[in-house]
């Protein structure tokens, strides 16, 4: 692994942290669950989906990389999550009189970018170790699992199970990846690819999953949002 990728998935797993973990804290907070446990569930699902990935493809080693990395960016995000949570809360009492929690367009953005995004990059660190098949599973893994702890914990139905938009289009999204990471970036030598920008390819090819994935769970899927 070159340095610039290293760099891409170190980065991209921070966001992935931080996205995920505010999204559960955040729901959390809508569930009544207390502060302190809305932050802890955050935490745990900020780390799931590297632990998860680095777990199947390196096993200890990867564990104690993901431990030793991302529960920082875990901690912000849920910190972020819950605060925010907490402070739309008052907002709505003082203007309704009511302690209720909103935000669905919120914690659907929250969500959706985490899931997809650790999805397409779970295939894009499995993808030269164990095959299109292995990744593609791999890296719906990683993008499942929070989101099933973060609902199991809460006692809420899974949204993997539920919304028939969620897991589909993670799915399309991580296919999209994947073809466009085996896709030469000379496709063919009919659009060369400057050398200098070679580099950018591994980026392209996780963002274009996640749009394609988002684009389908905005059309098909967001109806199905409580």
């Amino acid at each position: 692994m070159t340095a610039a990728t290293a760099l891409l998935v170190e980065l991209l797993d921070a966001a992935c942290a931080v996205l995920l973990a505010a999204a559960a804290a955040w729901r959390a907070r809508g569930f009544g669950a207390h502060f302190t446990g809305a932050v802890v569930l955050g935490c745990v699902c900020g780390l799931m989906a590297g632990l998860t990935r680095e777990t199947l493809l390196h096993g200890a080693a990867g564990t104690r990389l993901v431990l030793g990395e991302l529960p920082g960016p875990a901690l912000a995000g849920a910190l972020l999550g819950a605060l925010a949570a907490a402070g739309a809360a008052a907002l709505a009492r003082k203007r309704t009189g009511a302690g209720g929690l909103g935000g669905r367009g919120l914690f659907f953005w929250l969500d959706s970018l985490g899931l997809f995004l650790a999805a397409s990059l779970g295939v894009f660190c499995a993808l030269r170790e164990i095959g299109a098949t292995g990744a593609l599973a791999l890296g719906l893994f990683s993008g499942l699992a929070p989101g099933f702890v973060r609902d199991v914990a809460l006692g809420d139905t899974a949204a993997l199970v539920e919304q028939s938009w969620y897991a589909t289009a993670a799915a399309l999204g991580a296919m999209t990846t994947i073809l466009l990471l085996i896709l030469p970036p000379s496709f063919g030598g009919a659009w060369p690819l400057p050398q200098d920008w070679r580099w950018l390819w591994p980026w392209a090819s996780i963002f274009a999953g996640v749009a394609v994935a988002l684009a389908l769970r905005l059309w098909r899927g967001s109806r199905e949002e409580e």
